[in-house]
């Protein structure tokens, strides 16, 4: 039995495509747990409505609280590897996608998996959906749900699932197999909300972040214009598709439809 784990707070206003992101697991997982930090701008409204949709969708709603270095979203994440039923967790962000001819192989070798962890090869997606680019880290996101078992911060920024104070593969040696697509920045119009929510909650106190928002907070994004159909980066996960055309992020009420998704994605929900 697999967990998803994810943990979202005003995913909308900060662009981050969280009902993408659950269904492209779903196929893969027995149950997800979502845990919604507080949100104003209807991302949990959109989150219990999916739940109703689709059974495997429980949702939690523990408040987010300011914090140093992400540890609110950590302790989150841990309170829900504790709930979860399953014998293996994986947990993606709320901008990561799973591609869906990945879920059988994935699962598969989940199963037959002989370490405790399975790293991915997270790529970014770059150049306005024309293409995809490796991330600096190859992040753990599947583990063996066993005692001790906890999800941290290190020092590469990077969130590693460890057991006790034992870090798996410190040296990154496992290769990762499957990709998770990383859609970090690809709504410019969200980027001044989402550097704000860096800086001002899931950081506050840190420069580089607070900086990093004061550059960010007096500019303009210039007008989006989706590029062409035959220029859309090709293998992107059909989930994805629908946001090519989307200067902001809003949520696709179709996706809401079992029989829609099921089409759009050739799996069964």
């Amino acid at each position: 039995m697999i967990t998803g784990i994810n943990t979202i707070r005003n995913g909308i206003e900060n662009g981050y495509p969280i009902i993408e992101s659950i269904l492209s697991l779903l196929p893969l997982v027995d149950e997800y747990l979502i845990n919604d930090g507080g949100s104003t701008d209807g991302t949990l409204h959109c989150l219990l409505k999916l739940a109703q949709a689709y059974p495997k969708v429980k949702v939690y709603s523990i408040p987010d609280r300011p914090s140093i270095r992400w540890d609110c979203v950590s302790d989150v994440i841990n309170h829900l590897t504790d709930e979860a039923k399953g014998d293996w967790v994986m947990r993606t962000d709320a901008d990561e996608l799973l591609h869906e001819t990945d879920v059988r192989p994935l699962k598969k070798a989940i199963e037959e998996n002989p370490h405790r962890i399975m790293r991915f090869d997270r790529r970014e997606i770059v150049n306005r959906w024309r293409g995809i680019t490796k991330d600096y880290y190859p992040p753990a996101r599947v583990a063996k749900k066993e005692p001790g078992l906890r999800q941290d911060w290190n020092h590469y920024g990077g969130d590693e699932y460890l057991y006790g104070d034992e870090w798996v593969d410190p040296k990154r040696e496992l290769t990762p197999t499957f990709i998770l697509y990383h859609l970090h920045s690809v709504f410019q119009d969200n980027m001044i909300n989402k550097r704000r929510n860096d800086a001002e909650w899931l950081a506050p106190g840190d420069k580089a972040r607070a900086e990093t928002y004061e550059k960010f907070k007096g500019g303009h994004p210039t007008k989006y214009v989706p590029p062409p159909h035959e220029e859309v980066y090709p293998n992107l996960p059909s989930l994805a598709k629908g946001l090519v055309s989307m200067g902001s992020y809003r949520v696709r009420e179709e996706l809401f439809d079992v029989d829609y998704v099921e089409t759009l994605t050739g799996l069964n929900y």
